[in-house]
């Protein structure tokens, strides 16, 4: 009886060093050898309680137009073909349901569909901050993302449509860079 919990006991430790392990692993080797996108973004106001402060993003071309007769309900599960602009920066060229092959893509769910567009909910809509960077850097973020100016952009690793953000940039340089740099004037 002893031994049999003392098993379980192990077990259940095992698996709690497993399961968040994985994933940071996961991560990890998606940011390691993932292929690298820029999403051009647009301002939202952050905090989230739990998690704290983050830059909140929104992705510029967060959107497909509706393919023919075929409508996506939201909520569901879609593989979003991604594309590279003339500029450099990523957009979504449509969205299936079977897993693509031979193309980039982003593992992602459906949001609301309007006006022949169907949105995207993608994995990757914060980026977290040191808490006390983030006030500075939502500063630095919003004003680089004004109408007119929307020089932000996220930097995005992809691997088997699993995306992680590798950085945020602002003005051309990382937004780690710009707080740092507007801190010594």
């Amino acid at each position: 009886m002893k031994n049999k919990l003392i098993t379980g006991l192990l077990l259940l430790a095992l698996v709690q060093i497993y399961v968040p392990l994985s994933m940071i692993i996961k991560r990890e080797n998606v940011l390691k050898s993932g292929e690298q996108f820029k999403f051009r973004t647009v301002p939202v106001d952050p905090f989230d309680a739990f998690r704290g402060r983050y830059v909140a993003l929104r992705i510029e071309g967060d959107h497909v137009t509706k393919q023919g007769a075929q409508d996506f309900e939201k909520g569901r599960s879609v593989y979003a073909i991604i594309e590279v602009d003339d500029q450099g920066f990523a957009r979504f060229d449509s969205i299936t349901l079977s897993r693509p092959i031979g193309k980039a893509y982003i593992a992602a769910k459906t949001g609301y569909p309007s006006g022949g567009k169907v949105y995207l909910e993608l994995p990757f809509d914060r980026y977290y901050m040191e808490e006390k960077a983030a006030p500075a850097a939502e500063a630095a973020y919003r004003q680089h993302s004004q109408q007119g100016k929307l020089d932000a952009y996220i930097v995005v690793r992809v691997k088997d449509g699993f995306a992680v953000i590798e950085s945020l940039y602002v003005g051309g340089q990382r937004i780690e860079d710009a707080v740092k740099q507007a801190g010594k004037k």
